[in-house]
């Protein structure tokens, strides 16, 4: 990628896209701080953890966890906390928050917050907000000049951009899009949003459920099943693969009328590593390649690279 940069600024990510990010620009060495959920690359669970959930709730299931942030937004309550005292002790050039998910990270207010708080010095404190692809994309260029290595954003953002013209050239403009659905959550039933529904569309699907760059949804299963989807793609947020097939297990296949989808009849059903797709870092093209790969096995078999989507079947 290039001359491997020696910079001196210190940096603070607060979501794991951003920490993906800084990573894949070759800057892991400048990170002094993550939130607690920064799990990739591993190196990335050696760092001071600078922000943590109000609550354990990973042990939870999808429906208690949903219970836990529909009662913290009634109340105003916040998800997650950040350790001044750290914060302070880091002594971070540059803090990286996000707009996007209160549910995901901690919130930009927050940071800008208790950053004036603790600090006797004013950070460089850049927020991110992606929608598009497009977005993602820029934010890799934009977290590259915070640091001052637009060259290497331009490069890595570019290399990102071809992985993605080879699968639109790939799938071509001939032939129907089968109907997909994408699950972001399993209790209740939510769509995906932003990013996924327009990465569909590049892997040769249709996402009739969702709308590409807006917001998810709680779906009934009556929608489901009326939709009727040939390609399933299953991928709760944030769970690792085990916790997939569990939920999928446990909250998908009773449902009356599973067995009738078009999707479960024909085998067409895709499990994804729940913690890769919400992410809005280089790893999303690793879920387009994921994504082409399930609805062309002709044409991209291999593409994926592995642990994006599960073996086996549920």
């Amino acid at each position: 990628m290039g001359a491997i940069y020696t910079l001196s600024m210190r940096i603070c990510s607060l979501l794991p896209s951003a920490t993906e990010i800084v990573y894949a620009l070759g800057l892991g060495g400048q990170l002094v701080g993550v939130s607690h959920s920064c799990d990739h690359p591993e190196e990335a669970q050696t760092k001071p953890v600078v922000s943590r959930s109000v609550r354990e709730i990973t042990h939870l299931s999808s429906g208690e966890i949903d219970g836990i942030v529909q009662q913290a937004r009634a109340n105003n309550n916040p998800l997650y906390w950040i350790d001044g005292d750290l914060l302070k002790e880091l002594q971070p050039d540059l803090i990286i928050t996000q707009e996007l998910c209160e549910v995901c990270a901690i919130s930009s207010g927050s940071v800008f917050e208790t950053a004036a708080k603790v600090l006797d010095y004013q950070p460089q404190i850049l927020t991110i907000r992606p929608d598009r692809v497009a977005d993602i994309l820029q934010n890799v260029r934009n977290i590259a000049a915070a640091v001052g290595v637009s060259e290497r954003g331009a490069e890595l953002a570019g290399a990102l951009q071809r992985r993605i013209d080879v699968v639109v050239e790939g799938v071509g403009d001939n032939g129907p899009r089968p109907r997909v659905l994408c699950l972001d959550w399993l209790d209740p039933l939510r769509n995906t949003g932003q990013w996924v529904p327009e990465l569909v569309g590049l892997a040769g699907g249709e996402e009739g459920l969702a709308v590409s760059g807006g917001l998810s949804r709680e779906l009934t299963w009556d929608e489901v099943r009326v939709y009727a989807p040939e390609y399933l793609m299953v991928m709760p947020c944030a769970f690792g693969p085990e916790r997939v097939r569990q939920e999928t297990s446990s909250k998908l296949t009773g449902l009356q009328g599973w067995e009738d989808l078009p999707a479960v009849r024909d085998g067409r059903v895709f499990l994804f590593d729940g913690r890769i797709p919400t992410r809005h870092g280089p790893r999303i093209v690793d879920v387009l390649e994921g994504l082409a790969e399930a609805l062309h096995p002709e044409r991209f078999s291999g593409a994926a690279p592995p642990g994006v989507v599960l073996e086996g079947t549920v």
